[in-house]
Order: C-alpha cells, then structure tokens, then sequence
C-alpha cells in the first residue's frame, strides 16, 4: 500500500534549507482533510520514522511535526529524538498545566519546541519562555498584525524563540519580514510542499495489540516482549527502523531483536508500539510470513544445539531472510537502512559467517538439499525434529496474528 507524506523546507535568512516541516497527506495531493490531527501527526511519524525513512526525507536535518493537545498531556512524544524532531506546539492547544509541564518536560530533554501560528494571549506566556521557535502565519495576520504580534512579544521580555515566518507568498514579502526581524522562512515564494510515498509495510493488528498490553506493564519481560514482536517480520523491521532513524551516529548494532528492545527502551517502545497501531495493518499473515517465522525458529533451535552464543541473532537472521520476498525490495537495499551487525549482515546477504552456516543449512533442508548439511555434525532424523518443533512454534504464531 502507498504511504504519504508532504515535506516543505524551512530557510534562514540566507536562503539555506535548515530544517523541513513534515505534513499529513493520504495521497499525491497538494492538501489533505483532516479528521482526527492526533491522528494524523500518529501517522506522519509512524511513515517519517518506521516507513519512508527520515534520513531520506530530511538528509539529517531536523523535521518540524504538529503536536497536539492529547499528544502533550498524555506524553506520547518519543522521547530519542531531540537532533531529529522539533515538536510545533499548534494554536488550538489549550494550555493547561499538564501542557506546560510536558513542554518543559521536552525542553529539560534537549528538545527545540516551537509555537505553531502564534497569536499572543496570556495564557501562552508560560510557553512563551520556553520556545526556541516562534511561527507567524503572515498571510492569515497581514503586515499590521505582524507588527503588533511582535509588539506583544517583545513587551513578554523573556522571548529567547527565533522568528518564522510562515506563508510567505512573494519575495517582497520576504524582504518585508526578513527586515522586520524574522530568522527563519516558509511559503510558496520559497517552495512549495512536495509530496513524498512510500511503500507500507503492514504488521499484524492481533501482533501489535499484543505487544501493546505487554509493554503497559511496569515491569514487562523482555523475552516476552520480544517473542511477540518475533511473531511478525515486518513489525521487526519496523522498529530496527526506528533504532535507525532515532539513532544517527549509532555506538553499537543490533544484533538481535533483544538488542532493539534494549536500544529503544521501555518508554520508547511503548511509545512506538502505540504509534505503529496506529498504521494500516494486516490482520491476515500468508504463507511467507509463516515461513520466515519457522525457519527463524529452526535457526535458533540448530544454534543452541551446537551450543553457539546468542542464539537470538540466529533466529533474528532467519526472520529477517525473507524480507525481500515480503517487501518486494531487494535485500541488500532493505540492509541498508537497517543497524544490523557486520555478522548478521553477512549472513543474510552472502550466507557465511557461523550464522551465516545455520541459516543456509535451514534452506537446504526446507529445498531438501543433504549435501550442504553433512557440515552441520547431526543427522536428518535430528533435523526433522527441529523442523516440526519449529513449525509448531509457527502456527502458535500464525493463530496470534489471526487473533484465534
């Protein structure tokens, strides 16, 4: 299924893109309807983060996201993602004291928080101080409105947000506000929003509710949570996704699904989790995806018979093997946007390495192939066991992802 989003660029006074606002669309069309905006700032990080990849929507800078009033007070924001995102507090939020709290919440984190279409009242002056942004819809307040938003502002005396304008239509316009004191710029004289696709990647919704009611708890397992986020390949890659873009200049790979649960967190995933169930998803898993997850178990079953260390990596590699066949992508473009090991990425595009080994011996014996198994020091017999346990361990997964 295509996915959507608009991104347009915002410029300093120089005309230097230095950072994009990131829009909802729900398809190639110049503005969209928007019924529910938590909702739809749900959706547009789930595509930017988990989907698309923001690397290739942003090349690094940081992206501008309309955060609502529910996002706020219930804390919803991800809290990894301070050199990446910088949350627009939109107009219609009621400032309350949970608001105020979250925001400074944000700030004490390292986030840059901006005021989205400002119109000054005293209620927003405790968000005021806090800003590092402040955006002015200039069309919707004309050059005397400007004049007298700024006016307001600097009679707060405790303004430290830099200026932007926003909907700026013409170049005499930019000269007007660029002189009246604004830093940074947006509107069609500038450029317009381009619309950007993807390709979804659905997960199973009985997968994701699962993984939801695990990650509530205070005190959750991460073996339990990681045996249903196995459950479902494309719920792996989203959230090794995630690690991705959330972790530019990463200090170490994943390894295994173990690994991102770590890297993410307890908060982040249940904050990631509940965004996911947010996307479109799959409630009906086909035979691929069954295949992915019996040969992922076999794998781990054949590395703790030969008694080699994390055998999560191994099931990992074998969840992971079939991605090309379930994203329609090849796999060494699929590797690239994922923070895999050397190991695991070797095995899984060259098949050598030790996981590499056990993950090619799985696929001679599901095509029948004896030969390159007379390595693996066990017998057929011995390997058939291993295939129906795992294959019983497959269809437990298959009946979750069908919510029997």
């Amino acid at each position: 299924m295509k996915i959507y989003l608009a991104r347009q660029p915002v410029f300093d006074r120089n005309l230097n893109a230095v950072a994009y606002e990131l829009l909802f669309r729900n398809g190639n069309v110049g503005a969209a309807v928007i019924d529910d905006p938590t909702t739809a700032t749900m959706q547009v990080m789930v595509n930017a983060f988990s989907e698309i990849g923001l690397e290739q929507i942003t090349c690094g800078k940081p992206a501008l996201v309309n955060i609502t009033h529910d996002i706020l007070v219930r804390g919803d924001l991800p809290k990894g993602l301070q050199s990446l995102l910088i949350p627009e507090v939109l107009e219609d939020v009621v400032v309350d004291g949970n608001v105020i709290q979250e925001v400074k919440n944000l700030v004490d984190l390292g986030y840059k928080v901006a005021l989205d279409d400002f119109v000054y009242s005293d209620a927003w002056r405790p968000l005021i101080g806090l800003a590092h942004y402040i955006k002015l819809d200039v069309m919707a307040l004309g050059v005397n409105g400007v004049k007298e938003q700024l006016a307001r502002l600097r009679a707060c005396g405790n303004v430290k947000g830099k200026l932007l304008a926003e909907k700026v239509e013409t170049h005499e316009e930019y000269e007007l506000y660029r002189a009246l004191g604004f830093d940074y710029f947006q509107g069609y004289f500038i450029s317009k929003p381009h619309v950007m696709s993807g390709q979804s990647v659905p997960a199973s919704h009985h997968v994701l509710q699962s993984l939801l009611v695990e990650v509530s708890k205070d005190d959750y397992d991460v073996d339990k949570v990681a045996g249903i986020i196995a459950q479902d390949p494309r719920l792996s890659y989203k959230l090794m996704r995630v690690v991705n873009s959330a972790s530019f200049g990463l200090s170490r790979t994943v390894k295994s699904i173990e690994d991102t649960i770590v890297l993410l967190g307890a908060y982040e995933l249940k904050r990631w989790a509940g965004m996911l169930a947010f996307s479109v998803v799959d409630s009906k898993p086909n035979e691929l995806l069954v295949t992915a997850i019996l040969r992922a178990k076999m794998c781990e079953l054949l590395a703790q018979r030969l008694k080699r260390p994390q055998p999560g990596s191994y099931f990992t590699a074998g969840l992971l093997s079939l991605l090309d066949a379930l994203l329609d992508r090849s796999l060494e473009d699929i590797l690239r946007q994922m923070p895999l090991s050397a190991e695991l990425e070797m095995a899984l595009l060259t098949g050598s390495g030790d996981i590499g080994q056990v993950l090619s011996s799985v696929n001679a014996y599901e095509e029948a192939r004896l030969d390159p198994l007379q390595d693996m020091d066990m017998d057929v017999g011995e390997l058939g066991g291993f295939y129906l346990e795992a294959l019983q361990w497959a269809e437990v997964a298959r009946n979750s992802m069908l919510g029997a």
